[in-house]
C-alpha cells in the first residue's frame, strides 16, 4: 500500500483530537447510535474489511472525512454515503479508537 500525506490545518488536528478523546469516553459524535447499532448488527468477516481493495476505500473515505472543518460538516459527509460506505468508516473508526486505546495504556508485566 503506498504512503498517504494528509494535511490538516491546526483546527482540523484540534478538532479530530476531540472527537478521539470523546470517543475514548464512549461519546461518539460523528455517529448517531442506531448507526452503529446496525453496523455491528451485521454479519462481518474481519479478513474482508482489511483486504487491500477494502482498505484503500476506507482510507479515501476517512481522508475526505477529515478535510471537513466542522462536526455538522462532517456528520452530513457521512449521512451522505451509501449504506457500504456507512459501515467502512464506522468500522474504521471503531479501530482507530481501538488503537489510539491501545497506544495509551500501559502495559503491566
Amino acid at each position: 500500500m503506498s504512503k498517504v500525506e494528509v494535511y490538516l490545518d491546526q483546527s482540523q488536528v484540534q478538532s479530530l483530537q476531540k472527537i478521539l478523546n470523546q470517543s475514548e469516553l464512549g461519546i461518539h459524535v460523528l455517529f448517531d447510535n442506531d448507526l452503529i447499532t446496525d453496523v455491528f448488527k451485521q454479519p462481518y468477516d474481519e479478513d474482508e474489511f482489511f483486504t487491500p481493495e477494502n482498505i484503500k476505500k476506507v482510507q479515501d473515505e476517512v481522508m475526505k472525512l477529515l478535510q471537513f472543518k466542522t462536526l455538522a460538516q462532517k456528520q452530513d459527509f457521512i449521512s451522505s454515503l451509501d449504506p457500504e460506505s456507512k459501515q467502512r468508516i464506522v468500522r474504521a473508526y471503531f479501530y482507530i479508537i481501538e488503537n489510539n486505546i491501545r497506544s495509551h495504556s500501559k502495559q503491566t508485566h
